[in-house]
Order: C-alpha cells, then structure tokens, then sequence
C-alpha cells in the first residue's frame, strides 16, 4: 500500500510539472528561471529523495504538491536534510495551499463502474436499433458476448480495486471485457477477467496483439469443457460436492 501512494504521488509530481511547463510565459525570463528550479527539484524528489510513508501522505493531500514541496525548500534551514512534514508545518502549508480533491472512496467507483457498463450498454442497443436486420443478423455473436460480459460484471463478478480502477480508465469497459469473451457461451467469466487484467502492465502496442491469443486460449478452454465426456463431468462435479 506504501509502494502504491508512492508511486502515485510520484504520477502527481509529474503532472504538476508538466501544467507548469504548459503555463509558461515564455517571453519572461523570471519564469523560466523558475520552471528549471521546479524541474530540478522534481528531479531530486524522484530520484534522491528519501520520502517517508508520513511525508507521501501529506503530500498528497495537496492539488499542487510539486509547487508545496518548492515552498517547503525556500524555507528549508537543514544543511543535510530535507524534512518536508516539519516544513509543511513551518510554512502553515495546510491553511495556504489548495488541498486535493478527495480520493473516491471503493464502493463509489464501483457504482462508477456498474453506471458505465450500463450506460455502454444502453449505447450498444441503440446503435443495433440503427442497424438493417442483415447488418443485426451478422452481428449476433458480438451481441451475445456483450450480453454475456453485462450480466457477468453486473451479477456474478466481485472485481478488487484493481481491476475496477483498471476498467474506469477506458471509456467503454463494456466493450474491452466484451471483445474477449469466446465465441462459445460455455466459458468463465473469471477466465475472461483474468485475461482483460493481463494487460494491466503492458504497453498500449503489445495489447493488440495479445488480445487475438487471449481469446484463442479462452475458446480453447471453453471447448474443452464441452467436449468432455460425460461421465467426467459428472465426476467432477461430484468432487467438488
């Protein structure tokens, strides 16, 4: 959980650098002074400094912490160190900066997440309303896999944090969970879940490509479970009872 609020925190300086760079008055030397001080220090916050769980939770709680962690060094006395939670409270940090919007709370990205596959579902129907009866008639296993990947998410999966906060990042999960579900409706929903989740890490480029092979080993698992005979089914089933 440290290493998360850190890596986060460290996601935040980077973007507050970047608004700085696009705000720049470059017809003012005083403020391009001031921008290469910014970048040095995000430099140093990044690579050299030593943040403690305490000092990445206060900074945080900050819209700007790039520019607060700026004024904590203006008014910095230590010689050999940088205690930016004594700072913050030398510099009345709290009462002076703009605080952060607060962080959505589990169950409200949930909600986020089930009104968002709702709302792409309801945007799927009306553009299949839109469609002649050929063109509905030849989109059926699409239909069925967007039909599958609703119920599932709506009434049988329980996805951690992580999977929601991955699935809010696209604009139609709907659709991302829908384009990996087989062509065959014998197959796991978790299976299919664990094969959206795989790209969590991977560049946007080697998504593409994985998602054909993903699918090919979902469809080859879900025909093995129909092709089974029957006496093996029966068996375990029996087991796990």
């Amino acid at each position: 959980m440290e290493q998360d609020a850190k890596r986060l925190l460290l996601k935040r300086l980077d973007v507050c650098l970047k608004v700085h760079a696009d705000m720049l008055d470059a017809d003012n030397i005083g403020a391009i002074y001031e921008l290469q001080d910014l970048a040095e220090l995000h430099y140093y916050l990044k690579v050299e400094h030593e943040f403690t769980p305490a000092e990445v939770e206060a900074l945080l709680e900050f819209q700007d912490p790039l520019d607060v962690a700026r004024w904590c060094k203006e008014d910095n006395t230590h010689t050999h160190s940088f205690p930016i939670c004594e700072l913050l409270k030398e510099i009345n940090a709290y009462e002076r900066f703009t605080k952060a919007d607060p962080v959505p709370s589990f169950s409200d990205k949930y909600a986020e997440l089930m009104r968002a596959l709702t709302k792409n579902l309801y945007a799927y129907r009306e553009e299949l309303m839109s469609c002649d009866k050929q063109a509905i008639l030849g989109r059926t296993e699409e239909t069925a896999a967007v039909m599958a990947a609703y119920r599932y998410m709506q009434d049988m999966c329980s996805p951690n944090e992580k999977e929601v906060d991955y699935l809010l990042r696209y604009d139609n999960p709907l659709k991302l969970i829908a384009d990996h579900w087989p062509d065959s409706a014998v197959t796991s929903g978790e299976a299919v879940l664990c094969g959206v989740m795989e790209e969590i890490d991977s560049p946007p480029e080697e998504r593409a490509q994985s998602l054909k092979s993903i699918r090919e080993r979902l469809q080859h698992a879900a025909k093995e479970v129909k092709d089974r005979p029957a006496s093996e089914k029966a068996n375990r089933s029996a087991d796990i009872r």
